[in-house]
């Protein structure tokens, strides 16, 4: 299939994050409440969509386990279903936990539910506490190492300069400065009006707004690769597809995210990848 241009996310893509940020989740909820889920309920909550911001995750799974513990029956399966049938992201969690208990239970849930404290100690575990002091402007209240050191990168340096052939951009969940690191990581440069990260003022995926501000942005292009490894990353291509009359957008699902082997392949075809590659690496070649 031949493009014009590629854009890429981040986190699973071209760096590894289930130690880092998939841990930061679980361990951020357990820090703070004293009980979490396992890591492996992580990808049920992102299939569910609206879910690319990992900080709006951890507090979606801390509802969850509130929620438990004030006696809500449904499984993870069937509360992800749930979130997905009302719209997904954190506001469908919540909205799931408001319909399922009573209202002093729902009211208890939603009392000790606090997203900022989540986020602070996510940000501590994930960065470190030098690191978040130093991008934060605060001071850490944990004493961590931080778990951004536990990201082996998923891009080879022979494909990464393979990718010199297209013109390359980049959408992700990551605030800006974590984008910066990993890209410094990974050896890639990109062009900071085709950089966009949760700090942008465009929506986060699935919403299409800043691949397509990515694609006009680049000269002569008229195919456009979106690589991801989420169902988000897929429908957020398709969206594009019905938003923009100028550039055709192709979803390209990776397996290196939560979705792999067989199972993970079937998903992200039935979302409609009209490629799925096993890495990063294999990229360019499905692309000549």
């Amino acid at each position: 299939m031949t493009v014009d241009a590629i854009v890429l996310d981040i986190d699973g893509v071209l760096i590894d994050v289930h130690d880092s940020y998939r841990r930061a989740v679980v361990e951020s909820v357990e820090q703070v409440y004293g009980t979490t889920v396992s890591k492996s309920a992580i990808q049920p909550f992102k299939n569910a969509s609206g879910f690319n911001n990992d900080w709006e995750l951890t507090h979606a799974i801390a509802l969850y386990v509130l929620a438990r513990n004030e006696g809500l029956e449904l499984d993870i399966p069937s509360f992800t279903n749930e979130v997905a049938i009302v719209g997904g992201g954190r506001q469908g969690a919540r909205t799931v936990v408001a319909d399922s208990l009573d209202p002093a239970a729902r009211e208890r849930v939603l009392t000790a539910w606090d997203p900022e404290r989540l986020t602070t100690v996510f940000q501590q575990l994930y960065l470190g506490s030098e690191l978040y002091e130093q991008l934060h402007d605060a001071t850490a209240t944990l004493d961590t190492t931080g778990f951004i050191h536990d990201e082996p990168v998923l891009l080879e340096p022979s494909t990464r300069d393979r990718l010199d052939d297209w013109e390359l951009g980049v959408f992700t969940g990551r605030p800006g400065a974590e984008a910066t690191i990993a890209l410094d990581r990974v050896g890639l440069e990109i062009a900071k009006e085709r950089c966009y990260t949760m700090d942008s003022p465009t929506p986060g995926k699935p919403a299409p707004d800043a691949l397509c501000e990515i694609a006009a942005s680049m000269a002569r292009c008229e195919t456009v690769a979106f690589v991801g490894d989420t169902l988000d990353d897929i429908e957020t291509a398709h969206n594009a597809n019905e938003t923009d009359d100028d550039h055709t957008y192709v979803p390209v699902g990776v397996e290196t995210g939560g979705l792999n082997g067989e199972e993970g392949r079937q998903l992200l075809a039935d979302a409609g990848a009209k490629i799925v590659v096993e890495s990063i690496n294999e990229l360019p070649v499905a692309l000549t």
